[in-house]
């Protein structure tokens, strides 16, 4: 079995063609994973999900150099997930390779991570080095800087204008006990202006054998002065998966962002949102959704970190919750003593359908500065009876009228996807998924 140590490092590093200083980094990421403790129980960000299940030592392996060439699906399965939704331009990867060359395109580049930290390394050492995580964090983060290996570098130049979305799918083939480490950074220059859907499938190699795989994965998103990005990361990963994702924003100068997670697949997430605001007139407007079944276990941290004067942060996190699932929330907000003239909301809104589901809300403060405004807000609860009521009497059987609250419930995020073919997707698949009954 292939080991989490340095020659599984050096393996991966020649096979991706890294240059000195990336491989380093991998080098020492391993040692600082080694120094660090595992996050403890008295954490409140931490206690609540078994960190031991995202422990790759506990009976996982990395994914081998090997197989990180292209792992042949079929035909009907690379199409359920690729097929072009509408004009979006359409970039597709499968397990480590491109399915085919990226489109050309003036004001955009995508290409493996190794050739762009070779071309350009300050712009990828400021994305991937850069400070600010915890210890916890950094514990399931330096694994992902050691062993990455299904990496992304996207660039969008300087003055690009609104174009067609880009979406981009990336396909893991996984099998049983192993453990993959996607990267991704994500650049936009200055003054541009752009959509982004970032797709992340995984698909068993052997399906039915209930084994777990691993998925810790990090972005890294970096919008350059009044540059303009709205990203959607829709994670669609089997329902035996375990993921850890760190995801981060950082803002410059004048940007706007509007970024909207959906979280479809996984039987556990640890997921950490976090957006940096570092310049002056910095804008993001934040969106989730969990859509909880069987007996998922979805833990989302948020960080809504303030930084610089007169920005702007309104975060709106939605979970709808069947069968046994459970949802927990930390949203924590911080706003540095610079930060003056901040203006930063927070809200999680959970609906339980089934009397087993269970949802946590746990909002945070932590202020500096004394001219702002900071609100938080939150509720949990099952489907309102009286709303029911009022569609029944018009004539709607109880179980449609249920799914007409349910679906009315997920609409507030299903709007900031901006892509109507994906919005029409996306409204099928969760209504098809809504259990009867509600």
């Amino acid at each position: 079995m292939t080991e989490f140590n340095l020659t599984t490092i050096d393996q991966t590093a020649r096979r991706l063609n890294e240059p000195a200083w990336l491989i380093e980094l991998r080098r020492r990421s391993l040692a600082r994973h080694a120094e660090l403790a595992w996050p403890h129980p008295s954490d409140d960000i931490w206690r609540r999900t078994d960190v031991r299940l995202l422990d790759p030592a506990q009976g996982f392996a990395p994914t081998a150099p090997e197989l990180l060439a292209r792992v042949a699906l079929s035909d009907a399965q690379l199409a359920s997930f690729t097929r072009p939704l509408g004009e979006e331009r359409l970039i597709v990867r499968v397990n480590g390779s491109f399915l085919s060359p990226p489109p050309a395109m003036d004001h955009l580049r995508v290409e493996e991570l190794g050739r762009a930290a070779g071309a350009r390394p300050e712009a990828i050492r400021r994305a991937i080095e850069a400070d600010g995580l915890t210890d916890a964090e950094q514990k399931l983060a330096s694994l992902n800087l050691a062993f990455h290996h299904d990496d992304v570098a996207l660039t969008v130049a300087p003055q690009a204008g609104p174009g067609a979305p880009i979406r981009l799918v990336r396909i893991m083939a996984v099998r049983p006990q192993q453990a993959v480490f996607p990267l991704t950074v994500i650049t936009i220059g200055a003054g541009s202006a752009v959509t982004l859907i970032d797709e992340y499938v995984s698909v068993p190699e052997a399906p039915g054998t209930g084994a777990p795989h691993l998925v810790n994965g990090r972005i890294e998103i970096v919008l350059e002065q009044n540059a303009s990005l709205h990203y959607v990361r829709l994670q669609r990963l089997d329902l035996h998966a375990r993921e850890f994702l760190l995801q981060r924003a950082t803002l410059a100068q004048g940007t706007t962002l509007t970024m909207t997670n959906i979280n479809l697949g996984s039987a556990l997430t640890k997921a950490h949102v976090m957006t940096k605001l570092v310049g002056p007139g910095a804008t993001a407007k934040l969106y989730g959704f969990v859509f909880g079944h069987g007996a998922q276990h979805i833990d989302q941290h948020t960080l809504q970190d303030h930084r610089a004067p007169n920005t702007v942060s309104d975060l709106q996190f939605r979970a709808a919750l069947q069968d046994e699932s459970r949802m927990i929330y930390t949203g924590l907000i911080r706003i540095a003593k610079a930060a003056q003239q901040t203006n930063a909301y927070q809200a999680n809104h959970n609906l339980l359908l089934s009397r087993t589901a269970r949802a946590e809300t746990i909002p945070m403060l932590e202020i500096l500065a004394d001219d702002v405004q900071c609100k938080h807000g939150a509720s949990t609860g099952p489907i309102d009876e009286e709303q029911a009521f009022y569609l029944m009497s018009r004539g709607i059987p109880r179980e449609r009228a249920q799914r007409l609250i349910v679906m009315g419930f997920i609409e507030p995020i299903v709007q900031q996807v901006a892509f109507a073919p994906l919005q029409e997707r996306l409204r099928r698949e969760l209504e098809g998924s809504l259990s009867d009954g509600g």
